[in-house]
């Protein structure tokens, strides 16, 4: 009898209970779904952000002001009570920059809105004329009685007129998509009959030219020591919308300290390598193709701010690099492309799913226009979340240290340092010369961006923890490089030796959680790219002349091509890092920060200068001072110049000079340079090393 009528008398009691709990859910669903709904939208009744307008009737002092109209719609059936409305952000992190204000239009909070009515917010902006950031991006978030939807936020954004007209806002946008036009261009000339091998190369140098320009127009605009306490995250020339909605993905580019001046050389560079090259072996459409896609992946890399644009960015550039060498470079070109492919998707791989980790760390957020999401790609937003207090974890480690050793692994291939340096000599001597060119100056300067925006400023925990190592990677880097460029004799592969200890002196520079060494390590990034490329150019001359680059055949050459000999003498050196010229302030800034913490491994450092000054003076001294090779008097090469080696040309000298120039130059004065880092620095700094009894700067 034990599952008699006593029984079945107990189950049937459980099945009521369960009927008359499910009925009060529903009531309570029911209610809820009668409460008041909140739901912001722009006076156009679209999505967000909200355009703010310059408003000609109310100007603030010395400036217009910005104003729009946040609508604020109550979709429930019960009244909506709306306790407060602000910007987001506080004085420890003010997201948005200065004089932002939203209030209600008709009366104080709190207010209730009817069922099915609306009310309307004034949002006003009013920057004062000596304001230094000239954008905005923020948000308005609306607290209600809406327990279901929480706090709400609607995106706000202003450009205030420019000399550009509304092409203001959109510069980052030109900067990436005008080379692409032109690999498009190249494309639509061979479909309409223009098959020579003249017209992509001069779509390519207006293409180049063009961006040049935009870069110059960037440099000149940005604004040195805007840091996070500005608002926009430190950013300017901000372009945000969102992307891809379910993913949470974003169109967020923006420049801060690190790509103000790595826009301007890498797109000088690319400039200046493209116009001397005259003929490629076959293809020439394709080849000035890949080469504008591939500097045009390189820009949105350094100013893509959102992480999922950066992955892609990244692994454009590295697929088209691996295209150009694999497709158009010498008798090695297939192995030089798979060495320069493979292990750079990996680092891709590396570096997506430290992203993608922590992403899934972040807290709550908005997305630009307001929406609410969980999760963000957005490097700033990344930047925010308090990875080590969450305890989350990776592979059966701390997620803050897992993440942070895959980005430095996937960054040593990227900026070329030991041990993952193998393949930039081999793409250098394969590859066409702007090919070489564009690749030595720009992936080591997109390995820099990842390296410095996610491993330190996202990152900051797995920074400190293993700062020590990275500055001994550095140290040893730096020593390899050095000791490799003794035993080179080739020039193109004295500049991969060069860059691999220039890599050292990066990782040195971050390592040192210093002002000083974080300076160093982005004044590198761009000075290392004019020097190497100055370098390169001039292998490239001499190597066309005479089909070699090997500096113990080209021994006394320097008689008869002194402007030549010249120029290497200044750009080697400048490789090199010799006090005087424009690359010697890079190292000599991550020197002085590793110096009080990592006295031993500094000394190291400082020494692999000394030698790989030594291997390049080595070099210079057997082209200016060595006896000529008496095979050159009958050699066939030379036989179209009269037996002579021919000296650069105008056209050479266009390229060459204004590389030179601005080496010499920035030896002297390095303040275009170093001054444009300030603000990124100091936010850097703060992240990675936060002001406390703990701090490095202070001791």
């Amino acid at each position: 009898m034990l599952f008699g009528p006593p029984w079945r008398a107990f189950r049937c009691l459980l099945f009521v209970i369960a009927l008359v709990a499910m009925a009060a859910g529903t009531a309570r669903a029911e209610e809820s779904r009668r409460a008041g709904t909140v739901r912001l939208e722009t006076a156009s009744q679209g999505r967000g952000p909200i355009e703010l307008k310059p408003d000609p009737a109310g100007r603030a002092p010395g400036a217009p002001s910005h104003t729009g109209e946040l609508v604020i719609v109550n979709d429930g059936k019960e009244p909506l009570v709306v306790s407060r409305i602000a910007v987001r952000g506080d004085s420890s992190d003010p997201r948005a920059p200065p004089k932002l204000s939203a209030r209600m239009v008709d009366g104080s909070l709190p207010i209730t809105i009817p069922p099915g009515a609306s009310r309307k917010a004034n949002i006003a902006w009013s920057p004062e004329r000596t304001a230094r950031q000239r954008q905005l991006f923020g948000h308005v978030v609306v607290t209600t009685s809406d327990e279901q939807s929480g706090d709400v936020a609607m995106g706000v954004r202003a450009q205030p007129a420019g000399i550009l007209g509304r092409l203001e806002s959109h510069v980052l946008s030109l900067l990436v998509g005008v080379p692409l036009l032109g690999a498009i261009a190249t494309f639509l000339a061979r479909a309409a009959g223009r098959r020579d091998e003249r017209t992509p190369h001069l779509v390519a140098i207006v293409a180049l030219g063009v961006q040049a320009l935009l870069a110059a127009w960037v440099y000149r605009g940005f604004t040195p020591d805007v840091s996070r306490a500005d608002g926009n995250d430190g950013l300017q020339f901000i372009e945000h919308v969102v992307w891809i909605r379910g993913l949470s993905a974003e169109l967020f580019l923006g420049v801060d300290g690190i790509a103000a001046t790595a826009l301007l050389v890498t797109s000088v560079v690319a400039f200046l390598a493209v116009l001397p090259e005259r003929t490629v072996p076959r293809g020439a459409s394709g080849y000035h193709a890949g080469l504008l896609v591939l500097h045009a992946a390189v820009t949105g890399a350094v100013v893509a701010m959102d992480g999922l644009l950066f992955l892609l960015f990244s692994s454009i550039a590295i697929v088209s690099a691996g295209l150009l060498v694999g497709a158009w470079g010498g008798s090695g070109r297939r192995s030089a492309a798979m060495r320069l492919t493979v292990p750079g998707l990996f680092a891709i791989v590396l570096f997506t799913i430290a992203i993608i980790a922590t992403a899934r760390q972040a807290d709550p957020t908005f997305l630009v226009d307001g929406t609410r999401v969980t999760t963000t790609f957005s490097l700033p937003e990344l930047s925010r979340v308090a990875l080590s207090v969450k305890g989350a974890t990776l592979l059966g480690g701390a997620l803050v240290k897992v993440c942070f050793v895959m980005v430095l692994v996937a960054s040593l291939f990227l900026l070329a340092a030991f041990p993952a340096h193998g393949w930039l000599g081999d793409v250098l001597v394969e590859a066409p010369p702007a090919a070489g060119i564009l690749v030595a100056a720009a992936l080591p300067t997109v390995g820099l961006c990842g390296f410095l925006r996610v491993g330190c400023a996202v990152l900051p925990e797995g920074m400190r923890w293993a700062s020590g190592v990275v500055v001994a990677l550095g140290a040893i880097a730096a020593a390899y490089g050095a000791l490799s460029a003794l035993g080179q004799s080739d020039l193109r592969r004295m500049t991969a030796c060069a860059t691999t200890t220039q890599a050292g002196f990066v990782l040195m520079g971050a390592g040192s959680l210093t002002p000083q060494g974080l300076s160093g390590a982005i004044v590198l990034g761009a000075t290392r790219a004019l020097a190497c490329g100055a370098f390169l150019l001039l292998a490239a001359v001499i190597r066309e002349r005479v089909r070699t680059s090997d500096a113990t055949r080209l021994g006394g050459v320097a008689s008869q091509i002194p402007g030549w000999a010249t120029a290497l003498a200044a750009a080697g050196l400048a490789q090199a890092g010799v006090l005087g010229l424009g690359g010697a302030w890079g190292p000599l800034l991550a020197l002085l920060g590793v110096l009080s913490s990592y006295a031993p491994l500094a000394i190291v450092a400082a020494i692999a200068l000394v030698v790989i000054a030594a291997a390049h003076l080595s070099a210079i001294s057997r082209v200016a001072f060595g006896p000529l090779d008496p095979e050159w008097e009958k050699s066939e090469l030379l036989e179209p110049f009269g037996g002579r080696f021919p000296d650069l040309t105008g056209r050479e000298w266009t390229s060459i000079a204004p590389l030179v120039v601005l080496v010499v130059l920035l030896g002297f004065w390095p303040a275009p340079v170093v001054a444009v880092t300030t603000g990124t620095v100091r936010d850097l700094a703060n992240a990675v090393s936060p002001p406390g009894p703990d701090q490095v700067a202070s001791r």
